[in-house]
This record gives structure tokens, sequence and C-alpha cells, in this order.
């Protein structure tokens, strides 16, 4: 099984996306599935990349490739 699962508790779909956070920044970036699975970073399946929230005042970077 060479597909990532999404991180979200309970979730069993494949991981399409990488969230990392910069908390300094108050900035979250979500983009394509990272090429290594970094344990500061969070995959997650189409759905959950799709409706991401953060804090209020935080940036959202989403990268234009996952947009449908």
């Amino acid at each position: 099984m060479n597909e990532r699962q999404c991180s979200k508790v309970g979730c069993t779909r494949e991981a399409v996306a990488t969230l990392t956070y910069d908390y300094g920044d108050q900035m979250a970036a979500l983009g394509p599935l990272g090429a290594a699975n970094d344990p500061q970073a969070q995959d997650l399946c189409l759905p959950h990349a799709e409706r991401l929230s953060v804090p209020a005042g935080w940036l959202v970077l989403r990268h234009e490739a996952l947009r449908a």
C-alpha cells in the first residue's frame, strides 16, 4: 500500500493534499501531497482539504492545482 491516508481521525480516504502551519505568522499552507511523509504536516483527502478552516485572523494559502 503506497498511498497515504488522510490524517483526520476516522477518515480512510486517500490523501491528496498536505497542510502545514506557521504559527508565528498565523498562516496555513495547503498544497499538493508532499513528496515525503513529514511528521510536522497533515495529509488531507479532497473533502477535508476543501472544508479546511483555521483560527480567526489566520491566512490560508491554497495551491491553485487543488481547486476544481
